[in-house]
This record gives structure tokens, sequence and C-alpha cells, in this order.
């Protein structure tokens, strides 16, 4: 028996109302699909916005007077503070919008290949495209590049404590004892976060390495050990009673930009023909504040020794640990000594501060900055006192001894006229980072917490005391002396570059 298939013609009729079915099915299917990846989308929207908001509620209980209010978030910074955690899709990128109340008044947000907006009730599910910069009412974005690190403090107090405002509250900052770690919440926080020491060949003129990688050296072997100090604003004011200061990232009303500088992870060591930064050795000391001057310019274009911009590290340390008393944050220092030890005992901490084992003979470090006090007192140039009236100078070029005119422009207070520990500090609104004692009153566990010495007479600056200083010694010990005459075993000066 004959067995008989398919035409060609069937086979070809079977497959047109084949692809026809197709044609009108896989659209169907598609769309339907799209719509419950759409609708997933917009699910995932209402759970994470419940998820905020239930989360905002339990941050804003536990840290009083947070800056969660309202404003524009991003998502970024909401996963960070409040630890968004959801089974399923949560976005990856977006803003959100906070009203009053803790409520989520609007948001736009990356979900997987979608971007939802939600109105604070409906969200609304669309086409991959940018995610738009919502108005959200005129509110602005809250995140890393808006945040302010803010602390203030009473004008009538007599605690050396601050108290911490805007981002900063809640946050904590410890420092280390040797290699034994703690919790410091500024270490992965602009512009402290990218504090950073290197190396630095004043031949070539070019960053050799910087800290963590294979070729860094701490003792001067692949070029002068610095410390990187990154552009920031700042503002400090006096205003109702109380004293505020703040550090923001960007630019903002009524701050002023810090330039971005670098500063001697050591007190200069070597000798008059040479002078270094490095791990290993004893201060230089006995020299004048002009020959200081003369020896670190030697090393190139941009260098000096340290100026006004030790007023922009007591900035960064004081909005940090939010208290006056740095021996007590940071440890005692070389304080209680016969004479100057080597640099280099907290090479061991890296770009931590802390001290090396807790003793009050043994150095400390802020930052990549070893022996900011004790060991040995150190100039600040640029800073000349005339009758306990100070005058600044900002123009490196012009820096000069007894100088009080031309460059050199007067603070608008005057210096404390007696010896003792320092109680209050001067204000100037033309001249704000530099605060200088005004007056000396109390012990060494109030106000300041370090000493004040001064004279009558013309005076240049050192800071931070020496060896033999104790509890004196602080970030805030500040001493007035002949230019003259000041060329002391206990006193040494601090590389700065500048560019």
């Amino acid at each position: 028996m004959k067995e008989k298939g398919f035409t060609l013609i069937e086979l070809l009729a079977v497959i047109v109302v084949l692809a026809i079915i197709a044609l009108i099915a896989v659209p169907m299917v598609l769309d339907t699909i799209e719509k419950s990846r759409k609708g997933a989308a917009s699910s995932s929207t209402y759970s994470y916005v419940s998820e905020v908001e239930t989360k905002l509620a339990t941050y804003m209980l536990k840290n009083t007077g947070s800056s969660y209010s309202e404003g524009k978030y991003s998502v970024a910074r909401l996963k960070e503070d409040l630890n968004i955690e959801l089974k399923g899709t949560i976005p990856t990128e977006g803003n959100v919008c906070i009203g009053s109340g803790g409520t989520v008044v609007e948001a736009s947000l990356k979900m997987n290949n979608y971007i939802v907006h939600y109105d604070g009730k409906t969200a609304i599910t669309t086409d991959l495209t940018d995610i738009e910069d919502i108005a959200c009412n005129g509110f602005t974005l809250q995140d890393e590049e808006a945040k302010v690190y803010g602390i203030k403090r009473s004008l009538t107090t007599d605690s050396s404590t601050w108290e911490r405002t805007d981002d900063a509250v809640g946050l904590v900052a410890n420092a280390q004892v040797g290699e034994v770690s703690v919790q410091n919440d500024f270490d992965n926080i602009y512009p402290w976060s990218e504090i950073k020491s290197y190396n630095y060949n004043t031949d070539t003129k070019q960053i050799t390495a910087w800290y963590g990688d294979p070729t860094f050296t701490f003792d001067g072997s692949n070029g002068e050990v610095l410390t990187y100090i990154p552009e920031f604003y700042y503002k400090r004011i006096q205003e109702n009673g109380y004293e505020y200061i703040s550090i923001s990232k960007k630019e903002k009303q009524g701050y002023t930009k810090s330039e971005a500088f670098s500063v001697g992870r050591y007190t200069m060591s070597g000798d008059t023909t040479r002078v270094h930064s490095r791990s290993g050795y004893k201060p230089l000391t006995n020299h004048t504040i002009s020959d200081f001057r003369t020896y670190a310019r030697n090393l190139g274009e941009g260098f000096g020794q340290l100026d006004y911009h030790y007023f922009i590290l007591q900035l960064l340390y004081l909005v940090e640990y939010a208290d006056y008393n740095s021996q007590a944050k940071l440890g005692l220092g070389n304080a209680n000594n016969t004479a100057p030890i080597n640099s280099g005992q907290c090479d061991i901490l890296g770009m931590h501060s802390g001290s090396t084992d807790g003793t009050d003979n043994t150095s400390i470090i802020y930052r990549g900055v070893e022996d900011i006090f004790g060991n040995v007192w150190q100039f600040v140039d640029g800073i000349n006192i005339r009758d306990y009236k100070t005058y600044i100078c900002y123009d490196s070029n012009q820096y000069a001894v007894d100088t009080f005119s031309g460059s050199y422009k007067a603070l608008g207070y005057t210096n404390a006229s007696i010896d003792g520990y320092a109680s209050k500090l001067g204000y100037d609104s033309s001249n704000p980072m530099v605060a200088l004692t005004t007056e000396a009153i109390g012990d060494s566990n109030t106000n300041m917490s370090d000493y004040y010495r001064q004279h009558s007479g013309d005076r240049i600056a050192l800071v931070g005391g020496s060896y033999e200083n104790g509890l004196d010694a602080g970030l805030w010990y500040y001493w007035f002396i002949d230019s003259s005459s000041c060329a002391y075993v206990n006193v040494g000066a601090r590389l700065i570059k500048i560019g």
C-alpha cells in the first residue's frame, strides 16, 4: 500500500497558519510579561517606600537632632544610613524626597530595567530612561555632596566638649592605641577619608608612591614623606550664645574654601644643608624660624614651613573628635621625657590617629601628622604678635619676623596678657579659622585643656608643646616668644607644600 504524506502546499499552509498565530500570540505574551515586570517594579517600590519610612522612624528616634527631615536623599545614602534590606528588588539608583514627619512624598527610582515614579500615593513604571532630577517641592539633594558635618559649643561653658550637629549627629570617633582597631566613622567621610601620606621626590618634583602602594616607604628612601590634605569648605561663626564649626565637601553660602595642601608627616630632620620629613630621625632643633623657612624653601617651589594651615588641621581635628582635649582623645604624646625622640613611632598606625602605646613618653599622630603636639615645639610662620595683638599674613612670599604692616593684618581681638590654661579663644569674622587664646584661667581638664604662655613686645608663635610639658601640651598650647632668641633644643619645625 502506498503511504500518503502532506503535500508541499499543505505544509506551507500549516506554516502560514502557525506564523499568523505566532504574530498574534507572541506580542500578547510579551506584553503580559512586560506588564507583569512593570507591576513587580511598582510593587517593589511600595515595599521599598514602606521600609524607608519604617527605618527612618527608628533612625530619628535613636538620633535625636538628626538632619533627616524635609529634603531629597539619594538611594545610596538611604541604604548606608538606614541599612535598607528587602527580599526581592530594591532600587540601584534614584532619589527619594522626605517630607515632614519622615514620610516619602516623592521618588524617582531605577528598578532593574525600569524607572518608577512615585508621587506619594501611586507608583508608575516607565521604560528605562535617564532618572529625572525630580523637583521634590524645591528640596535640594542631601547626598554626600551636600552633607555638612558640624559641632557647636556654648560660649559660656567651661567644658572641653562640643555637641555634634547636622550630619555629624550620632557619629563616633575613636583613636587607636598601637595596632588595635577602633570605630571611627570619619574614616569613610570626606575630607578625612582622603587624607593620605605619600612619597615625593624633590629632584624630579613627582609623587613616587602613595601610602598602601608596594613602593611606599616611611624612611625617606623613596622621597620625602608628606601627608595630603584635600580641599574642603568650612564655616566658623559665633551667634546666639554659641560657636558653630561646620565642614562640607561642596561650596555653600557663608563657607570659606580651604585649598588642598600637604604637610610633613614628621617634624623636620636633617641639617643645614638638607632638611627632610622621614621616619627614624631626631627632629632638627636649635635654629630660628627664619633659618627653618630658608631650609624648607631650599627643597623647591611650593615648600615652606608650617604656617596658618595649622589652624586648618585644628578645625579638622575638632569637628572629628568634638573635644578640645586633644591629649585625652589622641594620647598624651611625648610630653614627659628628658629629650626629643626619633620620628616614626606611629608608622604602625598607618593613616589612623592615635598613640604608639598610650603612655606620655611616646609619639601620637593625627591622620598622618605625627607629633602634631608634644616632642618639640613647632614654629607657625606668617604670625607676628606685638604687645598681645596678633598680625597674620597669608602670602608666604611676604613671611618675615617682627613685621606688622603691609601683608600682615591685625586680628580683631587681643590675646591674653597672663599665663595659664586657655579658657577662651578669640573670634574674628574676617579670619574665622584663627583662634588664639584671649583668656587664660582654669586647669588642664576644662575649656581648651592646654596651657598658654605669653610675653609683651614683639613675638612669634610656637604651638604644641615639647617633651617636657606634660598636661600643658596639646593642639591649643601656644607660646609667644622672642623671634631673635628662639633657637632651642626643644623647638623644631614642620614642612608644608602648596600645590
